[in-house]
């Protein structure tokens, strides 16, 4: 869990900081800075859906485990 919550975090950031310096210095061509925006949502959303999935399996797992649910 920890460790999707900081690669999220560290993706958001970095994807920031780079929409930063492409607005004021415009590093990188328009084409790739929107392919590097595209990834960047991406794994972004592969993140949060993977950790919801397991989010959900453990806490299944551990109604189950205390009888809550069959």
């Amino acid at each position: 869990m920890v460790f999707s919550v900081v690669s999220g975090v560290v993706i958001l950031l970095a994807w920031v900081v780079l929409a930063i310096m492409q607005i004021w210095l415009g590093l990188l061509d328009p084409e790739v800075f929107c392919k590097i925006t595209i990834t960047a949502c991406i794994l972004l959303a592969v993140i949060i859906v993977v950790t919801l999935v397991v989010r959900e399996y453990f806490s299944e797992k551990r109604l189950k485990k205390d009888g809550f649910i069959d």
